[in-house]
């Protein structure tokens, strides 16, 4: 429950009484000095709210507020949870601003006691997302398996796009990225309350209380897969120490069974971000939820500078595996070069096409012929930012142009960065230019802190518009006049 609370102490004056003797007789002289009371500390916020398995007492309940999955005792506060699993903390207004961006976590160690089970004896973490919405009156915010597969797949998506810097200073100042969390929880919510046949308040809801049985038996199998991920991201993190964050993710999912031809299978998804980028692993368990079954998809991205560092030269790598049913692999490569000059950045990727390998360890990845090229400009113009990205295959014309921007790796220092500037300078970025290269996509992007529009070479156009409670109305149109409610 949320409580605003002032804390005042008041010091009561005292007297100081000095005595004077002298001749004749004795004169007593007392003088009073007050002294001022002390400063009355912070204006404290309270939040509190139930761990749940069974409930738990003695774990760790804490609030990540540089978003590395890890907690810093100096300056990230965390409390022990009680009985019935209670939990309740005392935020400074600093750390309370902090609650809408960050996750909360609880550490679950062996010797903690489940009133369902009894004493742990396989430690485990849980999570709930970030709301990014203010703290309100009346919050209780309850942490269990339901709440902990939410943010596990809220954190796999915004990987995909490339959100990796999830801090509350970052999200605070970054408009796109809270646009980007935001709607990852919608859509991940959406997709998990249709999985479980759950409520959304359902998944936020103290079930024990509530006598939720099914909700309390999904949240049990769900514990198995949070154990044993729990154990694979330690042996993780001693194998990279110098890591900037590991996530693992270990579960159950009906579609993939489908996709793969698989039946109640369990999956575990392995993300190791490092200072010069990050590897991505997927893979079919043995029964044993520790033992690789099949390998189903490896990525791994490696960044670097690259060329003129005056205009931050940035070169980026990825080399992707795919599973298919027939037990082959398919495999692709992307490269990426950017720079930045005036404000502006300008980005060329090649993708690959597709080729096929008998294993994993055996992809060939071929930079020499990409099957598509994109294009990318970013800049400012008065208080709004814009962006424009053209993507190209080998039909249209402009798939040709700058023949020698491709395989980059070793061409930092044969290649100028003006060439590629100038090229992307002349295509139709502008917000209202109207594109009349031959493109096989493109995309335009309008955005401020509060509206950002969208529209592409399908005729399509949303609007994204931000309340005051931090949440977004979205709109579409087909002409960027008439605006209409989005479809669900």
């Amino acid at each position: 429950m949320i409580k605003l609370r002032k804390k005042w102490i008041i010091s009561a004056s005292f007297a100081l009484t000095l005595t004077a003797c002298g001749g004749g007789g004795a004169n007593s002289a007392q003088e009073n000095v007050e002294t001022p009371p002390p400063p009355p500390p912070p204006e404290t916020i309270g939040m509190s709210g139930k761990v749940i398995d069974g409930y738990v007492s003695g774990a760790t309940v804490w609030l990540d507020i540089n978003g590395n999955g890890i907690l810093d005792t100096s300056n990230e506060p965390s409390v022990i949870s009680g009985a019935a699993g209670s939990y309740s903390f005392e935020f400074t207004q600093e750390q309370a601003s902090c609650v809408p961006y960050a996750t909360l976590y609880v550490d679950v160690p062996i010797g903690a006691i489940d009133e369902d089970t009894g004493e742990v004896t396989e430690a485990y973490q849980m999570s709930l997302p970030p709301t990014v919405a203010p703290l309100t009156d009346d919050d209780i915010r309850n942490i269990s398996p339901l709440t902990s597969v939410l943010w596990q797949q809220i954190a796999e998506k915004l990987k995909g796009t490339g959100s990796l810097d999830l801090s509350c200073e970052n999200l605070k100042q970054n408009n796109q990225l809270r646009t980007d969390l935001k709607r990852e929880i919608s859509d991940v919510m959406r997709n998990l309350v249709s999985h479980y046949n759950l409520s959304e308040a359902q998944i936020f809801a103290d079930f024990i209380a509530d006598a939720d049985s099914k909700a309390y038996d999904i949240a049990q199998a769900i514990v198995t897969g949070l154990k044993a991920s729990y154990v694979h991201k330690n042996k993780l993190e001693a194998q990279f120490p110098d890591s900037r964050e590991i996530r693992v993710v270990i579960y159950q999912d009906s579609e993939k069974d489908t996709d793969f031809g698989f039946d109640k299978a369990w999956y575990r998804d392995s993300v190791i971000f490092t200072a010069t980028g990050y590897s991505f692993e997927q893979v079919k368990l043995k029964e044993n939820l520790s033992d690789i079954d099949i390998a189903l998809s490896n990525l791994v991205r490696v960044d670097t500078p690259w060329g003129n560092q005056a205009l931050s030269g940035q070169f980026s790598q990825r080399e992707d595996a795919y599973y298919n049913t027939d037990g082959t692999y398919r495999c692709a490569s992307f490269e990426r070069v950017s720079f930045k000059q005036n404000g502006n950045r300008f980005e060329l990727i090649n993708s690959s096409d597709y080729s096929y390998s008998d294993t994993i360890e055996s992809c060939e990845y071929d930079a020499k012929a990409p099957n598509v090229r994109e294009h990318f400009i970013s800049f400012k113009e008065g208080a709004k930012n814009y962006f424009a990205e053209f993507h190209f295959r080998e039909a249209q014309a402009e798939f040709k142009s700058l023949p020698d921007w491709v395989n980059l790796k070793d061409k930092a220092e044969q290649l100028n960065a003006t060439e590629l500037i100038d090229h992307l300078s002349l295509l139709p970025k502008g917000w209202d230019e109207e594109v009349l290269i031959d493109t096989f996509l493109w995309r335009k992007r309008e955005y401020d802190n509060i509206v950002q529009v969208d529209k592409d070479s399908n005729g399509d156009w949303t609007r994204a518009t931000l309340q005051e409670n931090n949440t977004r109305v979205y709109e579409c149109s087909t002409d960027g006049i008439t605006w209409e409610t989005c479809p669900s």
